[in-house]
């Protein structure tokens, strides 16, 4: 397994490289107060969704399952919370927190219906595999890893220390070839 920073000197994914999201990343794609939003949408932009006229174009599979939607709408309004935290000064009052996350969810929907995104879910051995997982990398990102390390997928996440522990754990999740992550100087505030 090999731990790539997708901000320095990426030259992109393989072609039909197939990659689980982890939720960070979907959320930060789906809404634009998301502190990671302009980094993930350089990412996707430059290397996911470019131009499929382009020579150079690669035939990528990106993959979701069920918890992870679960967890990106159960998250979909902190980005505008964190961002007025950040922000104080900004005037919000133009501001619908509802249509925010209605409009993050539609993105997502979106891109699932669109088969952007591919579902995929779990199964026995990825269950028993998450029990091993859980005390290390906690309850949800364990479900994720499991399933992302039985169906042989790489791992694309924001969550450096998430990306740490599953490197930790490279001789146990040995499906897992690739993690793509980042680190915290690429958050916008």
């Amino acid at each position: 397994m090999i731990k790539i920073d997708f901000n320095r000197n990426f030259r992109g994914f393989s072609n039909k490289e197939k990659i689980l999201l982890d939720t960070g990343i979907i959320l930060a794609l789906a809404n634009e107060y998301d502190a990671w939003h302009n980094t993930v949408n350089n990412l996707f932009e430059t290397h996911i969704l470019s131009d499929e006229d382009d020579e150079n174009s690669k035939a990528i599979f990106l993959f979701v399952n069920p918890l992870i939607i679960n967890e990106v709408t159960h998250l979909a309004g902190r980005p505008l919370e964190s961002y007025r935290r950040k922000k104080p000064k900004e005037d919000f009052s133009n501001i619908n927190p509802e249509k925010v996350v209605d409009e993050t969810i539609s993105n997502i929907e979106e891109l699932i219906d669109n088969e952007v995104f591919l579902v995929i879910d779990g199964n026995r051995e990825a269950v028993m595999e998450q029990f091993k997982l859980y005390k290390d990398l906690g309850s949800a990102d364990a479900a994720n890893v499991a399933i992302a390390n039985q169906h042989s997928l790489n791992f694309l996440t924001v969550d450096s220390r998430l990306a740490e522990n599953i490197y930790l754990k490279r001789n146990q999740l040995t499906n897992i070839h690739k993690v793509y992550t980042t680190s915290g100087k690429y958050r916008t505030y």
